[in-house]
């Protein structure tokens, strides 16, 4: 099994990423995975927590990136997804927030961005094991709390791993929102990558019409493509 790999590592916020060679635990614990990556995508939150203007207290050296997919290299005892099928060598998974499952926000709140060991990306430094979990290294350590998902061949690395972060939040939105009726109106606000997402997620729920506002002009050809019946430029 490979027991090393490398990285790119953020000491410092605002400043270059610096490529080091990590540690990999030995074995996988159970329940977790060593996946080699195949696809990372950057998330604005990538950007900033890079830059500085998204800070947590001594998370730094950290790898960033939380929206990723890969092959499954070596894996830990009863491994499983999220629909409870075996994982095993040479699957394709992708995979979202590591959670602990005991701390106030997985039990009371049931919130996985609310777990005090919320990772990838995030809260895991690369100084501590198991190092090597954010997106931007040769092979990611999956850990038994992080939410896998086996992926079906006919969806691309890129559409998966931008899924892991931009389409769950989209998702959520719309749940929380009460969701969307068949031939409602929907209006997207935005035209970035979530708002894209979204106009996706409100045409094939059924929505009748989707306007999507936003800019500048090619985004807004993107949301097009993506379901939007209409759209409407902010910037005159």
């Amino acid at each position: 099994m490979v027991n090393r790999t490398e990285a790119a590592v953020l000491t410092e916020h605002g400043s270059a990423l610096t490529l080091r060679e990590l540690p990999l635990p030995e074995e996988p614990e159970p329940g977790a995975a060593l996946v080699r990556i195949t696809c990372t995508t950057l998330c604005g939150t990538d950007v900033h927590i890079w830059s500085g203007q998204m800070t947590f207290p001594g998370m730094l050296p950290m790898v960033l990136g939380h929206e990723m997919v890969g092959e499954v290299v070596a894996v830990g005892p009863g491994t499983t997804d999220t629909l409870g099928r075996e994982i095993a060598e040479g699957d394709r998974i992708g995979w979202s927030e590591s959670t602990c499952g005991k701390c106030y926000g997985c039990t009371i709140l049931r919130e996985p961005v609310a777990c005090e060991k919320r990772g990838y990306g995030f809260l895991q430094r690369s100084d501590v094991f198991p190092y090597a979990t954010g997106g931007l290294v040769r092979y990611c350590y999956v850990t038994p709390g992080a939410a896998k998902l086996l992926l079906p061949d006919d969806v691309k690395d890129t559409w998966a791993s931008m899924s892991g972060c931009a389409g769950k939040t989209v998702l959520r939105a719309v749940s929380r929102s009460g969701g969307i009726r068949p031939g409602a109106t929907v209006v997207v606000q935005g035209a970035g990558a979530l708002g894209v997402f979204a106009t996706a997620v409100a045409r094939i729920s059924g929505a009748g019409d989707v306007i999507t506002i936003g800019g500048p002009a090619d985004r807004l050809e993107t949301a097009e493509r993506f379901g939007a019946t209409a759209t409407i430029p902010v910037d005159g």
